[in-house]
């Protein structure tokens, strides 16, 4: 399994998306796109891997304004791009009993789905930001890196044309960061209920879940392109995110 798992100090869930291959060939063209969990307990070290090592040109923030509860750390502050996948006009609790209302508490392909519904023109604007070529690198993150995180780069992969299994086994690839998202969650003061073994089984990534949601994209939109399409992204966005995240396979 192709994995590019980068072990930050205080920041978890980090990764690049790998260079995996796609359906009419060639393959993800490798180091452009990273993604990862909140960013505010960075250490020096880890600003450094980011911005002199990586060189981050653009960090795509989908929290909501709510979950803002420090400042962008300084070093990558000239890159922060705030964009939340969820309205401001609610609050992100009021947010979360709605969504648990339609789905039931917890992750869900349906839930995802979801996403992009009440999320149509953030995506639109994420679209926008990733067909910039001076974008790149970028790093997309949410708190916990993969479920806004996780929504958004399923698609971009489809977009991309990664293969069905390629896309589950990228979201599954957080689970191995669950240890380190609750000790994040739980030293920034989040009341987590239950046992940790609990926690753990809540938190976790299984690549069906994931694998649900692109079929529930195909089954309402045809693909992530056409979704892209309805929410008013124009082709030529389309095609200057392909040219520029796709590689021909090396012979």
């Amino acid at each position: 399994m192709l994995t590019t798992t980068i072990e930050l100090e205080g920041v978890h869930n980090f990764r690049a998306l790998a260079p995996y291959p796609l359906k009419d060939g060639g393959r993800i063209r490798p180091g452009m796109v990273y993604r990862s969990g909140a960013l505010e307990l960075m250490t020096e070290s880890d600003a450094e891997i980011l911005t002199a090592k990586i060189r981050l040109a653009a960090v795509l923030d989908l929290r909501h304004p709510d979950e803002l509860t420090a400042a962008t750390p300084r070093a990558l502050a000239h890159v922060h791009k705030p964009l939340s996948l969820f309205p401001e006009t609610i609050s992100q609790e009021g947010l979360i009993e709605e969504l648990n209302g339609l789905y039931g508490p917890g992750p869900g392909p349906h839930r995802y789905f979801h996403y992009l519904k009440i999320g149509a023109d953030r995506f639109a604007q994420a679209c926008e930001l990733l067909s910039a070529q001076d974008a790149y690198p970028v790093l997309v993150h949410c708190t916990a890196g993969k479920d806004r995180t996780g929504v958004l780069l399923a698609l971009l992969m489809d977009l991309l044309g990664a293969r069905e299994e390629d896309i589950a086994a990228e979201y599954a690839l957080s689970n191995a960061s669950i240890e380190r998202l609750i000790d994040y969650l739980e030293s920034t003061g989040r009341e987590l209920e239950g046992t940790r073994d609990e926690i753990r089984e809540r938190l976790a990534t299984p690549p069906e879940r994931i694998a649900g949601y692109i079929d529930l994209v195909r089954q309402n939109y045809g693909s992530a392109a056409d979704y892209f399409q309805s929410v008013g992204v124009e082709d030529d966005r389309l095609e200057r995110i392909k040219s520029t995240l796709t590689e021909p396979t090396e012979s």
